[in-house]
This record gives structure tokens, sequence and C-alpha cells, in this order.
């Protein structure tokens, strides 16, 4: 349960700074590419963005989980376009990473707490 929640904040954080670099791309092009390189700059970070709002819905169900890697790689990918994507998927791909590896170790404590809880301490749901 807490590995989607963290998963979740995750590519919920990393859609907006996606949108922005998007965005950024396409005023760069737009200066020195012509119209359309801009257009497609745009539409590559939105469709990204898109995908990580996307995979942060899907977190309640195991697909989510393999979106959002898919999300991670994408956003490496899009480094091709934006050079700088490079710094904001090892920052992402960082948190994405602790956030499924240490949300599985809170789920298993979660887990183990739950079965010692003795009724009525306040420890049990």
């Amino acid at each position: 349960m807490m590995t989607r929640r963290l998963a979740a904040l995750v590519l919920g954080s990393q859609a907006p700074v996606v949108v922005f670099a998007a965005v950024g791309a396409r005023a760069l092009a737009a200066s020195s590419d012509d119209p359309a390189v801009a257009g497609l700059h745009l539409g590559l970070g939105l469709a990204l963005a898109g995908l990580c709002v996307v995979a942060a819905g899907l977190t309640r169900w195991r697909v989510g989980l393999l979106v959002g890697w898919l999300a991670q790689l994408a956003t490496f990918a899009y480094a091709v376009v934006v050079p700088m994507m490079v710094v904001v998927g090892v920052i992402f791909g960082g948190l994405w990473l602790v956030a499924v590896i240490q949300g599985a170790a809170a789920d298993r404590l979660t887990v183990a707490r739950s079965a010692h809880a003795v009724p009525g301490d306040g420890l049990g749901r």
C-alpha cells in the first residue's frame, strides 16, 4: 500500500516538471528550428507527462508500477530531444527507485506489525 502511494507521489511530481521541460524545448526549437519541430518537442513532452499522470493513477494495480518504470525509461529517452532531461531522469529515477524499495519495506513492516498486534493495544486495525 505504501509502495503505491509513494510511486504515485513521484509520478505526480514528475509530470509538471516534464511539462515545463516540454515548454522550454518548444521555445528553444521555435527560436532555432522550424515550427513543426517545435510542435513535435512539445507533443512528445506532453505525451510523457500524460504517461506519468496515467501511471500515477494506475498505481492501485500492479500494472501501474510497470507503466511507472516505462515512464522513467521514457524520461531518459526524452533526453534525446531535451538533453537536460538526463538530470530530471536521474533525480526522478532515483526517487522512483527509493519509492519502490522503501515502500515495499514499509509494506512488509506494516504486515508484520499487524500480524503481531494484540487486540485493544492501539496498534492493530
